[in-house]
């Protein structure tokens, strides 16, 4: 009899909607006790791999680690910096992969690390683009023993030492055949307008005996031609004053070929540096002809890099 009164109770309380409200209760705390515990364990940047598939990181964590990592990835075996990256790499490897990759005065000039018989090549192939590319904006642009500079108005001064005179004046006729090829690919329609020849040894000498730049044509690159097969090498070398006469020509673009015997003072490249923008003139392009056995003019390098223009060393014992 107290059983059945007891459960006659109980169900009259659940009846009543209290006994829901109460179930319903232990439910969601229930509920709220096993995701709780279904979370327990995963720290802040921790990673959850299971069948479920959630990922739980801190993205800050991630950009740290990323940008704290020293790996570089290349897409190139032979890039500098998979040299660079080498464990193995040493500091003389070091240096020699740099000097492979940069230029040793670090103006951003390039200078080719194959053989002379590959350079020459490569110089041949780069002269050829140029004389056959018009410059979009107006202006030819023009290839000279390797060198290549952009404009309308050209200058070409050229080293005609007795130096140049070495294994039988090889050296100066190599000068005297690109100089010619050059200018005979002058051409107005493609943006050339003005040119000028200067040779050099310890006195400068002007085509034609002229003060100033000559119109590009036929007749003129015809009797050019004639005049730089008539050098013969001689004297000493005297590059700042010929470059200063070339200069104030007043050209877009000067192209300066010597055998640098010896390398340039710092107030030289200043000076000239200094009457190129005076002057205005764009670029100042070195072609250095050099034994394979001289060390290298770091000067001349300075000279194309701190004046806008292209450097270029051709190696005579190929000649």
């Amino acid at each position: 009899m107290f059983l059945f009164k007891r459960h006659s109770y109980i169900y009259k309380w659940f009846g009543s909607g209290f006994g829901s409200i109460f179930i319903h209760i232990i439910a969601l705390f229930l509920l709220f006790l096993f995701i709780r515990g279904g979370t327990r364990g995963f720290g802040t940047g921790e990673r959850q791999t299971d069948d479920i598939g959630i990922v739980f990181s801190d993205s800050s964590d991630s950009f740290r680690q990323e940008n704290s990592s020293s790996v570089v990835s290349v897409s190139d075996e032979n890039s500098p910096s998979a040299e660079l990256n080498a464990s193995s790499t040493t500091s003389n490897e070091l240096h020699e992969a740099l000097e492979s990759y940069l230029p040793s005065n670090e103006i951003g000039l390039t200078e080719s690390s194959a053989d002379s018989g590959a350079r020459e090549t490569i110089n041949a192939a780069t002269t050829s683009e140029a004389n056959n590319r018009t410059v979009e904006g107006g202006g030819q642009s023009v290839g000279f023993s390797g060198a290549r500079g952009v404009g309308r108005k050209f200058v070409y001064v050229v080293d005609r030492s007795d130096s140049m005179g070495w294994n039988g004046g090889t050296p100066m006729r190599r000068a005297i055949s690109d100089a010619i090829a050059s200018v005979q690919s002058l051409e107005s329609k493609k943006g050339a307008s003005k040119f000028q020849v200067l040779v050099f040894n310890h006195e400068v000498e002007v085509f034609n005996g002229g003060t100033g730049l000559i119109d590009v044509n036929l007749p003129n690159k015809t009797r050019c031609a004639r005049f730089l097969n008539s050098l013969v090498p001689s004297g000493g070398t005297s590059p700042e004053q010929a470059l200063a006469v070339g200069l104030k020509m007043r050209p877009d673009v000067v192209f300066f070929l010597t055998d640098a015997d010896e390398e340039l003072s710092d107030q030289t490249l200043e000076r000239i540096q200094t009457l190129r923008r005076q002057c205005k003139v764009q670029q100042i392009c070195v072609v250095e002809f050099r034994k394979s056995t001289d060390p290298v003019k770091k000067t001349y390098r300075r000279l194309a890099g701190e004046n806008g223009g292209s450097y270029v060393v051709r190696n005579i014992d190929a000649f």
